[in-house]
C-alpha cells in the first residue's frame, strides 16, 4: 500500500518514487489498465471510474490510479 499525500496527482507521486502503474492511454482513463483501491481517505468518483467500474466496485474505493486527485492524504492498494 502507498501513502499518497495531499494536493497531489497519484500517478504523478507513484512516478516520483519510481512506482509505474500501466497506463497505455497516456492517464486519459481510457484504457482501464491502472487499477487502484482508496483504502482510506475520500477520492471522488470521475466519469471514466463510472465507465470502468460499477457502483459497487466505486462504493468499494475503486478508482483509475491516472484519474485520482489527492484533496486529503490517500492510502492506495495497486491492483493492477
Amino acid at each position: 500500500m502507498i501513502r499518497c499525500p495531499v494536493n497531489t496527482r497519484l500517478q504523478d507521486y507513484l512516478l516520483s518514487q519510481n512506482i509505474h502503474i500501466r497506463t497505455s492511454c497516456g492517464g486519459r482513463g481510457n484504457c482501464g489498465k491502472c487499477k487502484v483501491r482508496i483504502v482510506s481517505g475520500y477520492c471522488s468518483v470521475n466519469a471514466m471510474d463510472r465507465v470502468w467500474f460499477t457502483e459497487k466496485e466505486l462504493e468499494e474505493g475503486y478508482r483509475l490510479g491516472c484519474q485520482v486527485y489527492a484533496k486529503e492524504e490517500l492510502v492506495v492498494d495497486i491492483l493492477i
